[in-house]
């Protein structure tokens, strides 16, 4: 890139474009020198900013010859210069010059400081630019013979620029990947690996922005030229990250295998938390999630719907990161043997789930799991991890062994393994008016739900404020409401709305289609109240007993004492108690807030059309 002058006009100005073959251009005619050396010696005075004694520069410029060869090369190169450049190189008895007041732009010093300043910005368009401004090595096919010296500085030359162009090219990459603007990270890519072949990491970024960009076959493509390049310049096979990159861009071709359940309904919702979930599951490193909340939040659904993105995707992605299958795995528990074992309740339903013997030792059972997803790329989705937390140390042993497999698990509190990311799931949006009922999330369900059980059926005008006042009751909990709408083709919102104001009774059905666990959330929370201890039900009540706000449950001041504070966390974790750090206030989950006012009052059985 020919540097291109902003002098005011009529005024001399001389360029030196030093990066690539050297070019110099005075008032914009390019200038040509009689000797080799001339060049050599213009841009060792331009950059170094100093005068040099004569004897300095013969030496520079002609070592190996004799003192007074050397003298007279360095005479006739001042020669060269002055008639070409005037005043640019001044030189007297003693020293040699280049004057830097006179009008002049090397471009070396815009390629440095746009290079700088690139960096600190992070800048795509200034990268960009900076980038662009190397046209090649430095005083590109320039030798002088018998000059170590100037050997020396040229080679020091040289090797600075290029690793200052590499580490432009890097950032440009990195901060495309980042912003994921694939396609604009592919040139810079392709000039790495154009000065160094061997650098896997920049193959391995090409591939990924290619295949992100729509050039899958270009991807694969640049596996096999990364695979040769290794072989015949190292004598190596690319690294296992490299090949499983590989791997999953050709398995985005065909969706993986997978024993996901068929949905008997839309996912109405979570798109955070699908946004979210995405996110981490593609994360590198990220191995553990865990989908925390009350039995009937929508944890289950939720990581199924999840899992099925990737299962079956609406469009063919640019990589697969299970390419070797999603598998789930309900957990669950025997009356005897799995509450005395559960470490190895947990390592025989993943066998089970895997198509692996679940005979043997305990030891052999972990080796024969571990030893089948050592090397693969899966998803193991793990439900109803409550029922075996303690036996969850196996995910973490299994984990630390397979570096491909990620596991994604269900459960009512946090399993408090290393490195696990845990969303936590409640209600969905509620509607704010009775305009928003058929589009708001809580109240959406509740109509989907009644839709089914009764095919037709229409909300009557009048209802919807109702149906708002009882998705805030409900705190827009997915399983209150599926069982709320079950009432709906018998009683009108409004009944059940008086009802839910006297306890949750009619939170309930005998209905077979639900697992047992999720009849009754009257179970759900004598559950959820059964694992606390006897202090930190206390505290529940008392966070019951404060005065309520509306249809909000009441709030307490959060203590900061060391005594309140892990029965909060228990709590928080438990997903009884929401805590706002900002406010500095606890409130308790609305259905357990009602439930525990309700209880102390005494409930009565609600009258129930048949």
């Amino acid at each position: 890139m020919r540097l291109r002058s902003t002098e005011e006009p009529g005024m001399t100005l001389l360029e030196l474009n030093l990066i690539g073959v050297p070019e110099v251009i005075l008032d914009g005619q390019p200038v040509v020198f009689a000797r080799r050396g001339s060049i050599a010696l213009l841009a060792y005075l331009a950059l170094s900013q100093r005068a040099y004694p004569r004897e300095t520069l013969a030496t520079l410029l002609a070592g190996d010859s004799s003192e007074d060869q050397a003298r007279k090369y360095l005479s006739n190169v001042l020669v060269d210069l002055r008639q070409h450049l005037g005043d640019y190189v001044s030189a007297t008895r003693q020293t040699v010059a280049f004057d830097r007041c006179l009008p002049s732009r090397v471009d070396v010093n815009e390629f440095r400081a746009q290079v700088e300043s690139a960096l600190d910005a992070q800048s795509p368009p200034d990268l960009e630019v900076a980038t662009r401004l190397y046209r090649g090595e430095f005083l590109a096919g320039l030798t002088l013979a018998g000059a170590p010296d100037f050997d020396a500085w040229l080679f020091a030359q040289r090797e600075e620029l290029r690793g200052q162009y590499m580490q432009a090219l890097r950032a440009q990459v990195d901060t495309s990947l980042r912003r994921g603007a694939w396609s604009s990270g592919i040139t810079p890519a392709r000039r790495l690996i154009a000065e160094e072949p061997w650098l896997e990491e920049a193959h391995r970024q090409l591939m990924l922005m290619l295949a992100h960009s729509g050039q899958r076959q270009a991807a694969i493509a640049q596996y096999h030229t990364c695979r040769r390049v290794l072989r015949e310049e190292l004598g190596v096979e690319p690294m296992p990250e490299t090949t499983a990159l590989f791997k999953r861009m050709r398995a985005a071709i065909s969706p993986p295998r997978h024993n996901l359940p068929t949905p008997s309904s839309v996912l109405l919702g979570r798109h955070d938390e699908m946004r979210l979930l995405f996110g981490l599951l593609t994360d590198p490193d990220c191995q553990l999630i865990t989908l925390t909340g009350m039995g009937g939040s929508g944890k289950t659904r939720l990581s199924l719907e999840i899992a099925r993105a990737f299962a079956s995707p609406s469009t063919t992605p640019a990589e697969q990161p299970f390419a070797d299958g999603i598998t789930f795995i309900q957990l669950a528990v025997s009356p005897i043997a799995d509450t005395e074992n559960p470490n190895r309740a947990v390592l025989s339903q993943c066998a089970a789930a895997l198509d692996l013997p679940t005979d043997g030792s305990d030891a052999d059972l972990r080796e024969r799991v571990a030893h089948y997803v050592k090397t693969r790329e899966m998803l193991l989705v793990l439900d109803n991890f409550e029922h075996l937390r303690a036996g969850a140390d196996e995910v973490h042993l299994l984990l630390r062994q397979s570096p491909y497999v990620k596991v994604l698990a269900t459960s009512r509190a946090p399993l408090h393994l290393e490195g696990e990311r845990v969303l936590h799931v409640d209600g969905l949006g509620l509607p704010t008016t009775a305009a928003e009922v058929e589009c708001a999330e809580a109240s959406a369900l509740f109509l989907q739900e009644a839709r089914r059980v009764q095919v037709g059926f229409v909300l009557p005008e009048a209802q919807r404020p109702y149906l708002v006042k009882m998705c805030r009751q409900l705190g827009g909990f997915p399983l209150a409401l599926i069982l709320a709408a079950r009432w709906a083709p018998v009683l009108p919102c409004s009944e059940i709305v008086r009802e839910l104001a006297d306890g949750l009774d009619v939170l309930a059905t005998p209905e077979s289609d639900l697992p047992e666990r999720h009849r009754s959330v009257q179970l759900i929370l004598d559950s959820a109240l059964s694992q606390l201890s006897t202090e930190e039900r206390a505290l529940a009540q008392a966070l019951a007993d404060q005065p309520p706000d509306g249809d909000r449950p009441g709030r307490m001041a959060r203590r900061t004492t060391s005594e309140m504070l892990p029965r909060l966390r228990r709590l928080s974790e438990q997903a009884l108690v929401s805590i706002d750090a900002t406010c500095g206030t606890a409130r308790l989950h609305p259905l357990l807030s009602r439930y525990v006012r309700g209880a102390k009052r005494g409930r009565r059985t609600p009258t129930r059309v048949a």
